[in-house]
């Protein structure tokens, strides 16, 4: 535990030595914002609530990633989240970390604004054999005017198929 402890706060360090050396990034003064709007978003999924899904992201929305047909538009999102919903009985987020940031001065310009960092757990109970998968995931968002512009997610895909037993490794 105590080994956990301090290589967790080296690497805390490390990426606060790295954002400080592009000069472009800094703790965003005002990211309680900007968290409050991402945790908005993981109490909706965990929750299940349809009524309140898509609520906090802009109808111009873009999302990227895991896989190669990105992009996808703020009802793709929607339709994603209700098919992991139609799959799982149970879906939760464990050890969420986020981080807010905000980029100036960066020569693309899209890369400038709010930024919010999540890493976290992401857990989901299957309805089909009643097995948690676990996925480490790490999400990107962009922040602008109190709602979610963009968003860029990664995780292991194969590893999830793997854990639902959809791909036996052949």
């Amino acid at each position: 535990m105590k080994t956990q402890t301090i290589l967790s706060t080296m690497l805390l360090v490390l990426f606060s030595m790295c954002l400080q050396a592009q000069g472009n990034f800094v703790l965003n003064p005002n990211g309680e914002k900007d968290l409050a709007v991402v945790r908005d978003y993981i109490n909706t999924i965990s929750s299940k609530n349809a009524a309140q899904l898509g609520q906090t992201h802009a109808s111009n929305y873009v999302e990227f990633g895991p896989r190669w047909d990105s992009p996808g538009t703020k009802d793709d999102m929607i339709r994603n989240i209700k098919s992991i919903w139609d799959m799982t009985s149970e879906v939760k987020y464990d050890r969420t970390r986020m981080i807010s940031v905000n980029v100036s001065g960066d020569e693309i310009p899209e890369y400038n604004g709010n930024w919010v960092f999540l890493w976290s757990v992401f857990i989901g109970k299957s309805k089909d054999s009643g097995k948690e998968i676990y996925l480490d995931i790490h999400q990107t968002f962009k922040i602008e005017n109190g709602l979610i512009t963009l968003s860029l997610v990664y995780y292991n895909e194969l590893d999830s198929r793997l854990q639902q037993g959809v791909w036996d490794g052949d």
